[in-house]
């Protein structure tokens, strides 16, 4: 998959031999630290630990053009996703309703096109949900109501159709919601915030 991208990953990560090694199962924390653009994590405690999945996958702010590549969907044991900060264009692929044990999801700032895929409402254990400035259009699935454990959702620039918020008044595990330049149709006073938000940007 980096391939296709064109990225070559750090001597870190023995992509060329066994991925699950080295810093893709030691202690580095590759969501923190800014520094680490591309990188894997691991969990190989399954099957009395002799089998290894790709649990976090990063791919950030290195300027990759390009589309989604489809053996992304074979990641099935991805917790964290995050594509952030490239120029990854075309539609966002609906396989990635696949990815049901994703808790992060980051795709702000790249160039997609076309709505944001009904199948996101399969996404149930999703906690973070990042999807600003990333070229999206059209309006906000209603079925964002199913994602109950999301805690942080952050939508920015999103054109096209109108969509309203009401959906957000089910997602009680919701502490920040940041809407900037988008499209929203409800007047934010409708909805009882206080009952679960702790922090709100509107712009």
């Amino acid at each position: 998959m980096f391939s296709r991208w064109g990225l070559r990953a750090s001597t870190a990560w023995n992509i060329s031999g066994e991925p699950c090694s080295g810093a893709a199962v030691d202690d580095t924390d590759i969501d923190s630290d800014n520094k680490l653009k591309l990188g894997i994590k691991c969990v190989c405690s399954y099957n009395v630990s002799t089998v290894c999945h790709i649990t976090q996958l990063k791919v950030y702010a290195l300027d990759v053009v390009g589309q989604i590549p489809a053996e992304l969907q074979n990641l099935t044991y991805l917790t964290n996703l995050n594509l952030a900060q490239n120029y990854l264009a075309g539609s966002l692929p609906a396989f990635l309703g696949k990815l049901t044990r994703l808790q992060y999801l980051a795709i702000s700032t790249n160039k997609f096109v076309g709505p944001l895929p009904e199948v996101v409402e399969n996404l149930s254990n999703l906690e973070q949900l990042y999807i600003d400035s990333c070229g999206l259009s059209g309006e906000l699935p209603s079925t964002f109501s199913k994602l109950k454990n999301l805690k942080v959702l952050r939508i920015g620039d999103l054109t096209g159709e109108v969509s309203s918020l009401a959906f957000v008044a089910n997602m009680t595990s919701l502490s920040t919601l940041v809407l900037r330049n988008s499209r929203i149709s409800d007047n934010l006073a409708s909805v009882d915030f206080s009952k679960f938000l702790t922090s709100i940007i509107w712009t």
